[in-house]
């Protein structure tokens, strides 16, 4: 049974600025972080907006099913390994945000 004030799911959104020439190894890195986030309770899917028109911008969107599981894979090792390597990508901070939607 679902409660109407609860959420169907939660969206971490995170928005990165990729330095133009590590854009590949950025890639590969998203690929890493979709494999590792599946395999954590109440994964539902990560959804991948590149950047357009020469921008380098990319948002990325982590769904799971509550917040309890994406706290679990937010605080996991495995996602500290992950933004361990992120910064030497980036050419600005990262940006998150949580979403829930009903």
């Amino acid at each position: 049974m679902t409660y109407p004030h609860q959420p169907d799911h939660i969206t971490l959104v995170i928005t990165h600025g990729v330095q133009r020439e590590k854009r590949g190894e950025y890639e590969s890195w998203l690929e890493k972080l979709k494999t590792d986030a599946g395999r954590f309770p109440g994964y539902q899917n990560v959804n991948i907006l590149r950047p357009v028109h020469g921008e380098t911008t990319y948002t990325v969107l982590v769904r799971f099913d509550n917040i309890d599981n994406l706290y679990q894979w937010i605080q996991s090792d495995q996602r500290e390994i992950r933004e361990a390597t992120l910064a030497n990508l980036l050419s600005g901070k990262e940006y998150i945000e949580l979403r829930t939607q009903t």
